[in-house]
């Protein structure tokens, strides 16, 4: 006997044979969100400043500089001055300025220095040390130079001030043991080299500046050796 199918039951097969295609199969996971076309980076943090007590020489240009970071701050000493240059965060390198227009921007083995709102120029590690931060080890009180032909001369601090001069490019050497200060009116010592000839150290507190290099000095200086002058700049090492 044939089997008669009755009519909501032939609706239910041709409604399963023929109906919708399922949707794909994704596993039960979630559907990944859409990704944009352009993809925004955190920004770096800024580099931190470096350890205190850490001292490097740099060569900025002609000029010879030596550096020092202590409390947060960087000394800067040059030309026989010092200056203390609190450190600013800055994205890349450690930055220092006071806000007067000296700058030292240290990027690893390199920097970049201003100084008075004017760029020196780009640094460089140095083995060499400022020749004035080297006379200040040395307990050097004031320390003077001048051009054509080169000379300085130095003097000691303490009780007894030793005067030391090289003038002509290092070919005449005058030691005074114990140069005496000049009168109140006039700066500076005087005394009799060894070999006999009399030096005078002439000093004045203005601002100079030296004629071949540029640099900027809180002195200037007149070396009278015998009948011969050598005028030049220098700074008090200590002050």
């Amino acid at each position: 006997m044939k089997s008669v199918l009755t009519l909501p039951l032939c609706l239910a097969v041709a409604f399963a044979l023929c109906g919708c295609k399922p949707a794909a199969d994704t596993g039960g996971a979630a559907p990944l969100p859409a990704q944009s076309s352009s993809t925004t980076m955190p920004e770096a943090a800024p580099l931190a400043a470096p350890a205190d007590g850490e001292s490097i020489d740099y060569q900025c240009a002609d000029l010879l500089i030596g550096t020092l970071t202590q409390s947060g701050a960087m000394q800067v000493s040059f030309s026989g001055r010092d200056i203390n240059l609190p450190y600013v965060q800055s994205s890349s390198g450690a930055r220092y300025e006071d806000g007067k227009g000296n700058v030292f921007w240290n990027k690893g083995e390199e920097g970049t220095l201003m100084l008075d709102g004017k760029q020196v120029g780009s640094c460089s590690r140095s083995d060499r040390a400022s020749p004035w931060n080297e006379a200040k080890s040395r307990n050097i009180a004031f320390r003077a130079v001048g051009n054509e032909p080169g000379w300085y001369v130095e003097v000691s601090g303490g009780e007894a001030s030793a005067l030391l001069a090289e003038l002509d490019y290092g070919e005449r050497t005058l030691d005074i043991a114990n140069a005496k200060p000049l009168s109140n009116a006039v700066s500076g010592f005087f005394g009799i080299a060894t070999d006999g000839t009399n030096v005078e150290l002439r000093i004045k507190r203005e601002a100079c500046n030296d004629g071949m290099s540029g640099e900027a000095f809180e002195a200037a200086a007149e070396l009278v050796v015998g009948d011969k002058s050598y005028k030049g700049c220098g700074a008090f090492l200590f002050d």
